[in-house]
């Protein structure tokens, strides 16, 4: 089976390409085609905004969009760059054409190709086998149905870990355990009343899954919360011995995050550093910040309606911090809805990833907080104004269907990838595409 995967920028921020394309195969001669015809063979190109080639000293103005193909399969483009790579390396063929703000870059490759590059991207091959696998039928089931269409880009899935998931090209050598992933999984994929499934994943959930409806917009119309999906609901990832507090309270945070020196007794994800994290920040670096950070989020149209000013407040009047209560919480715990008071009033902020933004502080060397699965300490000084906050959490992401933490604890306590596939995603089965 053929896909098209879309090639963002270097901010992996969107699929427009302003600058220059420098692309040349790793050995051998790039053939350019327009339609059915060839315009040129040569050892490389350039390629500018408005499709103005030059290879081989001659230039070329393309009407239509350019297929490039090398003698070898593979081939590089040095103008792009991607998380610890230079010049990355694509199997397949490339579609380069013009768009209204520069140049659009698909590839046209198998969807196992694909794959080797987003296990490679997503998962350490020293997982175990069964988690490897697991992720391997998530990575085809999502390039089978993403959660963002693409049908307008002309693309199946984008390469953008901040749309769809991560995939860096294809590295010198694949490592033999993700190959044996992915062919071991050969034509597998998660399906629920027959169709495939959003095979959401992240990196670690803190201890206990989350349902989709409490993380996720709609992707079309923006409604938040959006409908259930049956099979995204959250789960534990562990028995929590001693636990004497309500699932999802802040209080089971605390529990957790005090007893994380348990490990894998405690939950099939408290093996690893992400388990959990904490952030000391002075009530000056909040002043500093934190106004900024809720003015982008408010500039951003995808982000601004899930920020809610005091009523009558203006966007300038922000008003000094008084203190941060979480409002609403999901299964698992995770602030679904974060309120700021000010002396001026209420802000709402609602969605786990705003939430988890609207604290980037460079001070505390956050960029973004690691997951919204938070709790807080906040503290005064004798006129009982703010002093600083500490903020405690859980997990790595937004915790929401398969954990690769998770699925590496679950299969080196003897889970294969098959129940570790049933623990995360409720009614779905495996079937043949």
């Amino acid at each position: 089976m053929l896909i098209w995967v879309g090639l963002t920028n270097n901010e992996l921020t969107g699929l427009n390409h302003t600058g220059v394309l420098h692309i040349a195969p790793t050995r051998g001669q790039l053939r350019a085609f327009q339609g059915d015809s060839l315009l040129f063979t040569a050892d490389s190109v350039k390629v500018s905004p408005g499709l103005v080639l030059v290879a081989a000293g001659k230039r070329y103005q393309a009407s239509a969009p350019v297929v490039f193909k090398s003698d070898c399969g593979r081939f590089q483009i040095s103008s792009l760059r991607r998380a610890g790579i230079a010049q990355p390396v694509y199997e397949g063929n490339l579609r380069v054409h013009s768009a209204s703000r520069g140049l659009r870059l698909s590839l046209e490759l198998s969807l196992d190709s694909y794959m080797q590059g987003v296990l490679a991207a997503e998962m350490p091959a020293s997982y175990h086998a069964e988690a490897l696998k697991g992720q391997a039928l998530c990575a085809r089931t999502y390039a089978l149905r993403p959660r963002l269409p693409h049908d307008q880009d002309l693309v199946n899935v984008c390469d953008s870990y901040l749309c769809c998931q991560y995939f860096a090209g294809h590295g010198a050598n694949l490592d033999p355990r993700i190959k044996a992933a992915i062919e071991s999984t050969a034509g597998q994929v998660l399906v629920y009343d027959e169709k495939p499934i959003l095979a959401l994943f992240s990196s670690n959930a803190g201890g206990h899954t989350e349902n989709y409806e409490n993380c996720f917009s709609d992707p079309v119309t923006g409604a938040f919360p959006p409908s259930p999906l049956p099979y995204l609901k959250g789960v534990p990832e562990g028995n929590y011995p001693g636990l004497k507090a309500p699932v999802g309270s802040e209080q089971f945070l605390a529990y957790l995050y005090s007893n994380s020196g348990l490990g894998t007794k405690l939950c099939a994800d408290n093996w690893s550093p992400k388990f959990h994290f904490h952030h000391r920040i002075t009530a000056d670096s909040l002043e500093a910040h934190l106004h900024h950070n809720i003015e982008k989020l408010m500039d951003d149209r995808e982000s601004a309606p899930y920020v809610i000013p005091p009523a009558g407040s203006g966007r300038g009047r922000f008003g000094h911090i008084k203190r941060f209560q979480v409002l609403k919480r999901g299964v698992s715990g995770v602030a679904i809805e974060l309120a700021i008071e000010t002396n001026l009033g209420q802000w709402r902020v609602q969605k786990e990833l705003l939430i988890r933004k609207v604290f980037a502080n460079p001070d505390a060397g956050i960029k973004r907080l690691n997951s919204a699965r938070i709790f807080f300490q906040q503290k005064y000084d004798k006129l009982g104004l703010l002093a600083g906050l500490d903020v405690s959490g859980l997990g790595f992401g937004h915790g929401v269907g398969f954990q690769q933490q998770g699925a590496q604890g679950l299969a080196l306590a003897g889970m294969n990838y098959k129940q570790i596939l049933s623990h995360y995603f409720l009614g779905a089965r495996i079937a043949q595409y």
